[in-house]
């Protein structure tokens, strides 16, 4: 499209946006019907450690979602010179997992938790237990359980319990739903019949423990409805107009789709939603959805089986860390520049250090680095305690330091992937990865093609997925044929074409990978005495 046909789009509300509450931005994207990005916004913002548990002010969330919104509604304006008042279908998307509770006037019960907590083991053991299936510490019934027995005069005046995206969704609707894969990563979900819902034995199940702690809800009276994609979602209402828009001037009624996380949204952004396919996303956590044809038979606890916003089975490795460490220490890369009169961006500081990354020794030269900001389940690690460590006769320098911290950015997931039934790990083919850990060419990518075994693929989104994602979901619901599957949609409608690059697997960097891998997993026992001890 030209710049006067894209103008006509947005009059004419032919337009989708997506938005996304990530770990540390919001951003939001407007698509055009070819699935174009015509414009988009993004605001910065950062979790916080209260009380013993990572959150983020509700408030900050509202208001950087307007914040958002107005860096792309300025961002049309000065593009096309129009006003943003119509949208054809809006999507939201947030990070999954945690605990959003709120009473009768939507006040939150007990401050928000993030899928960054960590402090529900023996809940997640008793619940994975009781209903024969895997229930991360991060999820939601995890966290709505333990607050049943530690807190249950909070519990019992729950209400309603959602998501981050579902929350902002909710607001901005008024309707407490939720898309596939999203809910299943607050209690498991299946397809039953043609529509999704939660297991419904596991429901049964909790519902005695509710009763049994004198609760006065059941859990299909709080818990959001899920929704497959293509469905809609409700629509904007006034009084969500005017909290999204503080301009007031979008109009009420624009359609939405389901609210879905970041794992449904990354596998969309990806097109990486048939079996045989896995979508890997890098960010502040860092995550694997591997696409089956059917549920494994057998699954390691540390493992997860979750949906695709279609209702395919997936099995999630999912990373509590993942960029937060390499940023810090690009961040104090960038400021030593600074002090010495270098004028540099932080993108341009990215670029070189990971650049250096592809100069370093054989497995590092024996330098190791741990990211784990937070603790990491896969690994038995109860709480972050970043740490870089060497033995006198490793090798120091830049390229060695920068491959450690590359290294151990997939070093979780490259382990997830070892607990998986060889039956099951090997129908998967072919990786998509997304994230802007991904935008240097020929650092990021070979390294992950090394450590999980397979090809992987980066599309020109690569940085910013969610949205993108996002607003995807919202043109299958808007655009999308009679029969038409989500993920023909993408394939055929969407990704034909699309400028890509993939990475094989290279047999040297394989080896080398397993070499550090060794060494990285004998070095843990220093990580968790760093636990027990700092």
């Amino acid at each position: 499209m030209n710049t006067e046909q894209i103008k006509q789009a947005i009059l004419a509300g032919d337009t989708c946006m997506g938005m996304e509450f990530g770990s540390t931005r919001v951003k939001a994207v407007l698509l055009n019907a070819e699935h174009e990005v015509i414009a988009g916004g993004a605001v910065t913002w950062e979790n916080k450690w209260e009380g013993g548990i990572w959150t983020y002010d509700l408030a900050d969330a509202v208001a950087n979602m307007r914040a958002c919104y107005a860096a792309l509604r300025e961002d049309v304006y000065d593009k096309y010179g129009v006003s943003l008042a119509k949208i054809g279908h809006i999507g939201i998307s947030g990070m999954m997992h945690g605990l959003l509770a709120l009473d009768e006037n939507g006040a939150l019960v007990t401050p928000f938790r993030t899928w960054r907590n960590t402090m529900t083991k023996p809940e997640a053991d008793f619940l994975s237990e009781r209903f024969g299936h895997t229930i991360p510490q991060r999820w939601s019934i995890v966290h709505l359980y333990q607050l049943m027995k530690t807190e249950p005069e909070k519990a019992a005046r729950i209400k309603k319990i959602t998501t981050l995206s579902g929350y902002i969704h909710l607001l901005l609707t008024g309707e407490l739903v939720i898309g596939c894969c999203e809910g299943a990563g607050m209690l498991p979900a299946e397809i039953v019949g043609d529509e999704p819902d939660y297991v419904p034995y596991m429901v049964t199940s909790f519902d005695e423990l509710a009763e049994e702690a004198d609760m006065p809800w059941r859990l299909k009276d709080i818990f959001p409805r899920v929704l497959r994609a293509g469905s809609s979602g409700g629509v904007l209402t006034a009084v969500g107009a005017s909290l999204l828009d503080e301009s007031g001037t979008l109009c009420a009624g624009i359609p939405f789709c389901p609210p879905e996380g970041d794992g449904g949204t990354g596998m969309v952004c990806t097109g990486s939603l048939a079996p045989g396919m896995a979508t890997v996303s890098a960010g502040t956590s860092t995550f694997g959805l591997f696409v089956l044809d059917k549920a494994p038979a057998h699954l390691d606890r540390k493992l997860e089986l979750t949906i695709t916003p279609d209702g395919n089975p997936v099995v999630e490795i999912q990373s509590n860390n993942g960029t937060a460490e390499l940023d810090g220490w690009v961040g104090i890369v960038a400021d030593a520049m600074k002090r010495l009169g270098a004028d540099c961006n932080v993108q341009d500081v990215y670029a070189a250090l990971l650049g250096a990354a592809r100069e370093g020794d054989y497995a590092c030269g024996g330098v190791l680095a741990y990211n784990c900001l937070s603790g990491e389940h896969l690994l038995d690690i109860a709480e972050g305690r970043p740490l870089f460590v060497r033995t006198p006769d490793s090798s120091l320098n830049l390229p060695n330091f920068m491959r450690s911290q590359l290294f151990a950015i997939f070093a979780p997931l490259a382990y997830g992937l070892g607990l998986l039934d060889d039956a099951d790990r090997e129908k998967i083919v072919s990786v998509k990865a997304h994230g802007g850990l991904f935008r240097t060419r020929g650092a990021a990518q070979p390294v992950l093609a090394a450590a999980l075994g397979r090809p992987v693929t980066v599309s020109e989104e690569a940085g910013e997925g969610g949205p993108f994602g996002a607003a995807l979901l919202a043109s299958y619901a808007m655009r999308r044929n009679d029969g038409e599957t989500l993920a023909s949609y993408l394939s055929d409608r969407v990704f034909v074409g699309a400028k890509v690059h993939t990475e094989l697997p290279d047999a040297a960097l394989m080896e080398e990978y397993r070499a550090y891998m060794e060494i990285y997993t004998r070095g843990l026992a220093v990580e968790k005495t760093a636990v027990n001890t700092l």
